[in-house]
């Protein structure tokens, strides 16, 4: 519903399938650069692994929804939905990678 309300490339598409998505990754980052005193070790790590699973939970519905506008022939939602699904897996990515 919410596809044929808007029309995409808006400040609201913008805000909806980037500014969002993107507190994912930055709260992992928030989280790793978060002194050991504030959370604790395994805290920290626990507060990690629940954003991480939250986002990934995420990804897999925005790209249920990619792949659904998509055969619906709506390309363009398509990719707005695909671009929030990669955005989303980068918490795993950041934990696994360069911040694990």
């Amino acid at each position: 519903m919410l596809n044929k309300i808007t029309t995409y490339g808006s400040r609201q598409n913008i805000i909806f399938h980037l500014a969002l998505p993107s507190l994912a990754p930055a709260a992992i980052i928030c989280l790793y650069f978060t002194p050991k005193v504030v959370f604790g070790c395994a805290n920290r790590g626990l507060l990690a692994l629940v954003v991480v699973c939250l986002a990934m939970v995420a990804a897999v519905i925005t790209a249920v929804k990619g792949i659904k506008s998509k055969k619906h022939g709506e390309k363009e939602a398509s990719n707005w939905w695909i671009i929030s699904t990669i955005i989303l897996l980068l918490p795993a990515v950041l934990v696994v990678g360069p911040l694990g």
